[in-house]
């Protein structure tokens, strides 16, 4: 498991209920989406949004992305440790510089594809997020994997062995930045759902404390369903800074499946949410074929994402977009487009 920072943040209704909250529910043919229906008489927006703290584009935690995609890329390994919990084969690795990374080698295991964590990464920088640790595609020989298994995860090597797909002596995965200290947000538990719901409805007033978070979670769930990661809400995946300020935005190998309107998984919590960032959005609408190829082709070596898959992503940007758009025609700019 690896972490990571945030540093920036038609159709015919048919009405149905929740606990006490109302909810509209959208059937069309591009994305069956449902909006939750603001409550009569709720207040609106708090007159004015405190100023997010911003990090620099092209940074992470305060360092260079291109230093720590440096370090990752050229360092030696000193050891790997078997991370646990996960149902996809993951490392911690140890430099001999002192430097840590997540390692997800190439597998047996389909959810879990390393060069869609690069893609990940990639585009969401592009986007104007620092919300995923810099991650780059990376060769270890079998002796790298197998040879420097920490002692402590020894009893893991019959695994590692059948599920690591080794080629000529040697896998390809990802490399991505590890940050030490994570922890559990509640953003997926019922009651957590329930919660930021209600909280990213128009109408509804979202507490001071709680302003940053979830402008973080609702650009998540634009770009969950732009990367079309249905494996977000599965468990433990929402994870974020000691001081509940920062969500961060972890294992992204699953996404990019070619599925023009997106996983119904995806949709629908997207649903969920009727405030975004205005900022996000608008780079979501100059988002076409050239600038996700322009994203990508940083990383050197074979695509990191297939013609079909950028198609299906764009058809899934659309998608995105028709949800705001609904949203802002019914409500207006001011009630959803709240955050920067």
């Amino acid at each position: 498991m690896f972490s990571l920072e945030v540093a920036a943040f038609g159709g015919t209704a048919v009405a149905l209920t929740l606990g006490a909250k109302a909810y509209t529910t959208y059937h069309d043919t591009s994305a069956q989406l449902t909006t939750p229906a603001a409550l009569p008489g709720a207040p609106l927006w708090p007159e004015q949004l405190p100023a997010p703290q911003v990090t620099p584009q092209g940074t992470f935690l305060g360092m260079s992305d291109e230093l720590l995609i440096e370090r990752m890329r050229r360092g030696e390994v000193k050891s790997l440790r078997f991370n646990r919990g996960g149902s996809s084969i993951s490392f911690r690795v140890d430099f001999k510089d002192g430097s840590r990374a997540s390692f997800k080698p190439a597998q047996t295991n389909p959810q879990s594809v390393p060069r869609k964590e690069v893609a990940a990464y990639r585009l969401s920088r592009y986007l104007g997020l620092n919300l995923i640790p810099p991650a780059v595609m990376r060769t270890l020989s079998r002796e790298d994997v197998l040879g420097k298994l920490a002692p402590e995860s020894a009893f893991m090597r019959p695994r590692v062995e059948a599920e690591t797909i080794f080629e000529n002596g040697a896998t390809t995965g990802v490399l991505s930045y590890w940050i030490p200290t994570i922890v559990n947000m509640g953003l997926d538990s019922p009651e957590g759902v329930k919660r930021w719901t209600e909280w990213l409805t128009i109408g509804n007033r979202i507490p001071p404390d709680k302003i940053h978070i979830m402008a973080q979670l609702s650009t998540l769930l634009l770009f969950d369903l732009v990367q079309n990661n249905s494996d977000r809400f599965s468990g433990g995946n929402l994870v974020g800074a000691p001081d509940g300020r920062t969500l961060y935005y972890m294992d992204n190998a699953f996404g990019f499946q070619v599925d023009p309107q997106g996983h119904l998984r995806c949709r629908s919590y997207l649903a969920r949410a009727q405030k975004f960032s205005r900022g996000f959005v608008e780079r979501l609408r100059r988002l076409d074929r050239a600038a996700v190829r322009a994203a990508l082709a940083e990383e050197p070596g074979p695509p990191l994402l297939y013609d079909a898959e950028i198609d299906a992503l764009l058809s899934r940007r659309d998608v995105a977009l028709r949800h705001v758009d609904r949203l802002v025609q019914e409500y207006g700019e001011e009630q959803v487009l709240v955050f920067p």
